[in-house]
């Protein structure tokens, strides 16, 4: 009975002295509860924004929304013999507009309206490749125009796409401001 005990002795020290690091280590901590998820709360609809009327004050909640002061391409659409760009002048008055068409499209005349279908009066010129549309008058700030290219001929016409690069030129500003690149869906 004493060597069994004193084996058991024996075989609890080694087993003792035996074990991994982390097992010979004080008790676990206990694990912290998971905290509960706030719920979400709901978003609040965006306010519309009245358009902006020329000379009119706009508030940071209007700019916070939807920045309209920037003159920007609007819209465009495209068919075989035309294609349309419709370009929103910002807060500034608009002298005049630059155009680099696509070099597969030969253009046959240019016609500019605003937004309420009017006619505006435009000297329009070729300076290489690119086309100026110099305004007889200034055009007002938070005008709509509408660029009505016609009688084209496109040397690809199986393409579906053509890219338009506009600038504008500002009163108060001394450089041209880029608008980017109108792309034009053929249908």
């Amino acid at each position: 009975m004493k060597k069994l005990i004193w084996f058991s002795s024996f075989s609890l020290a080694i087993a003792t002295t035996s074990l991994p690091a982390v097992a010979q280590i004080q008790p676990a901590q206990p694990v912290q509860p998971i905290q509960p998820v706030q719920p979400i709360q709901p978003v609040q609809p965006i306010q519309p924004v009245q358009p902006i009327q020329p000379g009119a004050q706009i508030s940071p909640r209007q700019r916070g929304v939807f920045e309209r002061t920037a003159p920007q391409i609007s819209s465009t659409t495209g068919f075989r013999d035309a294609h349309y760009i419709s370009v929103y002048t910002g807060e500034q008055p608009l002298s005049y507009i630059a155009v680099r068409p696509p070099e597969l499209v030969n253009i046959g005349n240019i016609d500019i309206t605003n937004q309420a279908g009017e006619q505006i009066d435009a000297n329009i010129m070729r300076e290489g490749d690119i086309i100026r549309i110099n305004f007889s008058q200034p055009v007002p700030p938070a005008t709509t125009l509408q660029i009505a290219f016609r009688n084209l001929a496109l040397d690809s016409p199986n393409r579906n796409f053509y890219l338009y690069e506009l600038a504008g030129g500002h009163l108060g500003y001394r450089r041209e401001i880029p608008y980017g690149f109108a792309q034009v869906q053929v249908f």
